[in-house]
């Protein structure tokens, strides 16, 4: 109980940190003008099922770091990397005016941050704390990224949509940055566990309700085999991709050739040499057509062949 009593502080005081902000305080009092702030505070937290929230984001960050069996220093821990998230300081940027050059204009942006940049300043050294406060349910929660953020760092925790801000040049780029967002127990993965088994998981005993759900849903283990239910699961949430090439850029018929290569490229996915396998469908005139009708699906279990 001591031990739950201290990490309930710490959690506690990055909440409080949140809703001191001016922001956030500004936001509030548009409710109920007649009511004190701290009441404002309550029912926004019950409005928006705060516990709801604290049980889904601490749990998948125990499962992240591979804890099983909660002590009182690890349950602290978790409440600390949760408070710091929240309490992320707002970036400062500025924007060029076109009326006044010499006179760039400040911004301070807390909803949405740059990660990475062609500068290493302040930015790009705090790059670690963005990550660990975009992969929180609280802001910032549009993150901005150059290539620095492509490859080999999760954002899906709480994101299940990427903009491609320009058209990449290959199909590994392109499936390294939705590759972000498309990871293991990924927040669309999430959300259609929640929409089928809601009931259920309200109805169990388990006091977490995230290790009750991911019981649930090996209803379709067998149907989808061993990637459900953490990476696949069938619902209406998808990975959401926004492509915007420029009109009358070069992006624009890069895209009808990437999708061309992306298809042939998920083909030989689990070749060791892809260009090899790519310039062989290429030499013998097969298109994405062509190829993406076959059904490479892996045998199921026990069976010992293919469906085709």
């Amino acid at each position: 109980p001591r031990g739950h009593w201290i990490a309930a502080a710490a959690l506690a005081a990055g909440l409080r940190s949140l809703f001191g902000r001016l922001e956030t305080v500004l936001l509030l009092d548009q409710q109920a003008e007649d009511r004190p702030y701290w009441r404002k505070v309550l029912q926004y937290c019950a409005d928006g099922n705060l516990q709801a929230v604290l049980d889904e984001h601490l749990h998948h960050l125990a499962m992240a770091e591979g804890i099983t069996q909660l002590s009182d220093d690890l349950l602290l821990e978790l409440a600390r990397t949760v408070a710091s998230s929240i309490a992320l300081r707002p970036s400062r940027y500025t924007a060029f005016d076109p009326k006044q050059a010499d006179k760039p204009v400040p911004l301070t942006s807390r909803f949405a941050l740059r990660y990475g940049g062609r500068r290493q300043n302040e930015e790009s050294s705090r790059q670690p704390e963005i990550r660990r406060a975009f992969n929180s349910p609280f802001w910032p929660f549009v993150l901005a990224t150059t290539s620095v953020g492509q490859e080999g760092i999760d954002f899906h925790w709480w994101s299940h949509a990427v903009f491609h801000w320009n058209t990449p040049t290959n199909p590994v780029d392109f499936e390294q940055r939705e590759g972000r967002v498309y990871r293991y127990a990924g927040h669309a993965v999430r959300r259609n566990i929640a929409a089928r088994h809601r009931a259920a998981i309200l109805a169990s005993n388990d006091p977490d309700p995230w290790s009750a759900a991911y019981g649930l849903a090996t209803d379709e283990t067998g149907r989808l085999g061993e990637f459900s239910p953490y990476w696949v699961y069938p619902g209406a949430a998808k990975i959401l991709r926004i492509i915007a090439p420029y009109p009358l850029s070069v992006d624009s018929t890069r895209l009808d050739r990437l999708k061309h290569d992306l298809a042939l490229y998920r083909l030989t996915f689990g070749q060791p040499r892809q260009e090899d396998m790519l310039g062989l469908l290429r030499r013998h005139g097969n298109v994405a057509n062509d190829v993406v009708g076959l059904n490479l699906r892996p045998p199921r279990r026990g069976s010992g062949a293919t469906d085709g």
